[in-house]
C-alpha cells in the first residue's frame, strides 16, 4: 500500500512557509471584492494560493491542482491537491482569527492526506492515510461519547438550514443535544478532530472546504460524510463526528 508521508511532510512545510502571506495581511488594510456568490476574496486569498500552488508544482511536477481562487488544472493527473487558502475569509477580513489555510492531496478520487493550518492560533492539524492525525504533532483523536443527550454538537452557517429539508432535523438535534455552538469553516472541525465535539454539521460546502478535513477526521478515527452519508466531498454538505454520533445524526436527517 502506498504511503503518502512524504508528500504530507513536503506540503507542511509549504504550507507552513505560506503563513507569512497571509498572517501580513491579517489585520492590517487591504481592498475585499465580492465573487459572484458574494463571497468575499482578498489579495491575502489570491497570493497564498498561488504561493502553494507554485512550490507545490516544483517538487510534485505531474500532480494537478484544485483551488477556490484559480480553479481546477488537474486533467489526466493522478493526483490532485485540493486547496483553499483561507477558509473562513469573512473572519480573515474582521479580524477574527478564526480561520484557515486548506490543502488536501487527492489520489484517483481518495482524499489521503490533509492539511488544516490555523495561523492566528498557531495550530496546525495533518493527517495522511493509515498514518494518524496529529495537531502540532500531538496525536489526536475523536471523543468516545455515544449519546446525543450528553454530546457537544457544532454547527456552521445557521441560516443555510432555514427553509431546507434539513431545518427540521438539524433542529431535532441541537435541542438533544447536551450543548450547541456555531463554530462555522474548518474551525469548527477542529474540535471533533480533537475529541471536544462529538460532531460538525457544515450546511453548505464547496469541495475545497473539507477535502483536507476528511482525511484528518477519518485519521482521528472518525467519520466524515454528506448530510445522505455518502462519504464524499462532493455533494455540497458536510457531516463529521465520531462513529456513533454520526451514526445518530445520519438517522435524524433520514427521518
Amino acid at each position: 500500500m502506498k504511503s503518502y508521508v512524504k508528500e504530507l511532510e513536503y506540503a507542511l512545510k509549504v504550507v507552513k512557509s505560506s503563513e507569512r502571506i497571509t498572517l501580513k495581511y491579517f489585520r492590517s488594510k487591504f481592498k475585499v471584492d465580492y465573487k459572484s456568490d458574494r463571497s468575499p476574496v482578498t489579495i491575502a486569498d489570491k497570493s497564498c494560493e498561488k504561493f502553494l500552488i507554485g512550490e507545490l508544482s516544483k517538487k510534485f511536477p505531474e500532480h494537478g491542482f484544485y483551488g477556490e481562487e484559480f480553479g481546477d488544472s488537474s486533467a489526466g493527473s493522478e493526483f490532485r491537491w485540493i486547496i483553499d487558502p483561507i477558509d473562513g475569509t469573512r473572519n480573515f477580513t474582521r479580524g477574527i482569527p478564526y480561520w484557515g489555510t486548506l490543502c488536501g492531496l487527492e489520489h484517483n478520487g481518495e482524499m489521503v492526506a490533509g492539511i488544516m493550518a490555523l495561523p492566528a492560533l498557531k495550530k496546525t492539524y495533518c493527517a495522511s492515510k493509515r498514518h494518524g492525525a496529529f495537531c502540532n504533532g500531538r496525536r489526536i483523536k475523536v471523543s468516545k461519547l455515544t449519546e446525543l443527550e450528553k454530546s457537544t454538537v457544532v454547527f456552521g452557517g445557521l441560516s443555510y438550514f432555514v427553509g431546507t429539508k434539513y431545518e427540521r432535523a438539524f433542529l431535532d438535534i441541537i435541542k438533544s443535544s447536551y450543548h450547541d455552538r456555531g463554530f462555522g469553516d474548518c474551525f469548527g472541525y477542529t474540535f471533533v478532530a480533537d475529541g471536544q465535539a462529538e460532531a460538525m454539521i457544515d450546511p453548505i460546502v464547496s469541495p475545497w472546504d473539507v477535502a483536507a478535513i476528511k482525511p484528518i477526521i477519518e485519521e482521528a478515527g472518525g467519520v466524515f460524510t454528506d448530510f445522505e452519508g455518502n462519504p464524499t466531498i462532493y455533494n455540497r454538505t458536510g457531516l463529521a463526528g465520531n462513529p456513533c454520533m454520526h451514526e445518530a445524526i445520519l438517522k435524524k436527517f433520514s427521518i
